[in-house]
Parts: C-alpha cells; sequence; structure tokens
C-alpha cells in the first residue's frame, strides 16, 4: 500500500476539503484526487461521499481514520529509527542482567544518566540465559561470567562476596573485615541455591581447599539472606551492598591469599550492532560507575567503623 495515498486521504479528513488539503500537502488538486481514487480503488471501498461542497467520510472511512493513523505514525516512527541506525545512535537500550545485578548496578547507574542517553530498558535472566538473549533482540548483556569471543565485551570489575552477620555477633563486636573459608564453614551458613554464580564460586574455593561445608540453608534472595543474617539466624554469604543494620566482611581462602573471593562482571554485545561504538562507550562509562561506586561504599564503611 502506497503510504503517499494515506496521506492525502487523512489530509482531506482533517482539513474538509481537497482544496484545503491540497494547499496543506503543496499540490495540485486534480493530483490529489486521483490519488484518493486510487486508494478507494485498491480498497474495494468508498471512503467519501459528497455533501454541500464537502467530503464526508463513509463508514469504512471512519474506520480506515484510526488505522490509516497508526500506520503512519509507524512509518515515520521506522524512518527516524533508521536515521539514527544509519548515524550510529541508540534511543532505547534492552539490557539483561541477573536480577542482583541490575538492583545493585543497572538501577543506581540508570539513575546518573542524561537527558540525550538511551532509554534503558532492563530484563531479568538467569546466568545461563543472557548468551542466547543476545541473539534475541537484547542490546547488551551483563554477565557474572565470562562472555564468548563471539561477542564484543568488557570487563566491569570485580564484585567481593561479603559475609554478614548481626551487630552483636563475635566478628562485628571484633571488628572483623575479613574472614577465611576455614572460619566461614565454622558458622551456621545462609546461602544462595547453587544456580547462583557467587555460590559455584564459593563451592570451587571449598572443594579446592578441600573443607566441607557444616550447617546450611539456602535461599534466592539475597535481601532475604541478609535480614535473617541481620537477625541473628546465621552467616549470610552474598555479593549484594549492605542493605540492613550488621556487620559484614570480605571472603579469602586463607590468611595468606592476596584478593577476596568474589564474582567478575562483564558486559556483552553483538560485534554486527548497528552501533557497537555507541555500547562500548555505555560499557564503559558504566564500569567507571561501578569503581566509583564501590570505591565509595568501602569509604562508608571505613567511616561507619571509626565510629
Amino acid at each position: 500500500m502506497n503510504l503517499r495515498r494515506i496521506e492525502c486521504f487523512l489530509a482531506i479528513v482533517d482539513a474538509g476539503t481537497v482544496t484545503a488539503a491540497a494547499a496543506a500537502l503543496h499540490v495540485a488538486q486534480p493530483a490529489l484526487s486521483r490519488q484518493v481514487q486510487t486508494l478507494e480503488s485498491e480498497l474495494g471501498l468508498q471512503l467519501f461521499t459528497h455533501q454541500r461542497n464537502r467530503l464526508q467520510l463513509t463508514p469504512a472511512g471512519h474506520e480506515l481514520v484510526g488505522l490509516a493513523r497508526h500506520l503512519l505514525d509507524t512509518a515515520r516512527s521506522v524512518k527516524s529509527a533508521a536515521h539514527s541506525w544509519s548515524a550510529g545512535c541508540v534511543r532505547k537500550l534492552k539490557l539483561a542482567a541477573t536480577p542482583a545485578t541490575i538492583a545493585g548496578l543497572i538501577a543506581p547507574f540508570i539513575t546518573t544518566l542524561d537527558a540525550d542517553d538511551p532509554l534503558i530498558l532492563t530484563q531479568e535472566a538467569r546466568p545461563v540465559q543472557l548468551h542466547e538473549m543476545l541473539h534475541s533482540g537484547t542490546d547488551m548483556v551483563i554477565s557474572p561470567t565470562h562472555m564468548s569471543e563471539d561477542f564484543a565485551h568488557m570487563r566491569l570489575g570485580a564484585v567481593p562476596l561479603r559475609a554478614y552477620v548481626s551487630h552483636d555477633h563475635p566478628w562485628a563486636l571484633a571488628r572483623k573485615t575479613v574472614v577465611t573459608l576455614d572460619e566461614l564453614v565454622r558458622q551456621p551458613l545462609l546461602l544462595h541455591s547453587n544456580q547462583s554464580i557467587a555460590r559455584q564460586e564459593l563451592d570451587m574455593a571449598m572443594s579446592h581447599a578441600g573443607l566441607a561445608y557444616g550447617r546450611i540453608e539456602e535461599c534466592d534472595q539475597a535481601m532475604t539472606i541478609q535480614a535473617l543474617a541481620a537477625n541473628g539466624r546465621g552467616v549470610g554469604v552474598v555479593t549484594d551492598p549492605p542493605g540492613y543494620p550488621g556487620w559484614h566482611a570480605k571472603v579469602r581462602v586463607d590468611a595468606n591469599a592476596s584478593e577476596f573471593l568474589g564474582i567478575t562482571l562483564h558486559a556483552a554485545w553483538n560485534h554486527q550492532h548497528y552501533s557497537t561504538q555507541t555500547l562500548g562507550s555505555l560499557a564503559a562509562r558504566l564500569r567507571d560507575f561501578m569503581l566509583a561506586s564501590h570505591a565509595l561504599l568501602e569509604q562508608r564503611l571505613m567511616e561507619a567503623d571509626t565510629r
């Protein structure tokens, strides 16, 4: 269907006469009339009747108006989007990540964006789903596992495991900021299920250290784990930042280990994306935001510790 004929039809609807519509479209009246007649022929419908030198919509014409406006709006949106794509711009971006990453990183990052930045719409997914989502219309994913070389990717940074306890727990009273796996397994633990990448990292470290869990309870809601830990029900081990009063310590394999246990987040997107440069720039900003947020969190925790 020729969109120009739809445009001519709506121009007459809005102007009320062929004369006024022709003037609005800057075309000759006979040419406009032919466009509408051709449209009526294509549809097999009469769209107007003549009444007192004015055109009146027939019932079929009335029904077509809404559809015609929607069709033109969609066509303009496609044209606008194509123009943006050719210029490498992203107006709306679909970003997939785990619920914890969305809550702890993506949502806070969105609050810092400028009006000219893309509208970021998040999609929750399990880690195993993220790879496939890049093949099904998602612009970018944030993954707690390293992505395939089939995709463009960027390391965002490490997120440490934190062992949360109540304010009257011995670790809190001693102001311990680091605990080892050997200290951890002596406590009743509140952990994610083994579907969690953070739990898998902890399990792997436990296995390599030749240690076994004692008493554990599993829950896949990090805030619930923190709440239970604050209530004195055990030591909650998650990667999420503090959400309740209490105390937390980072986790090392042993006293000689130089690094903390945790996960590493990666941003990934398709090499063939029409705006790969924009996505790369956004990933770099997300990396810088993550680094600054972690530094600010550590500063606040240190200040709280000195009070």
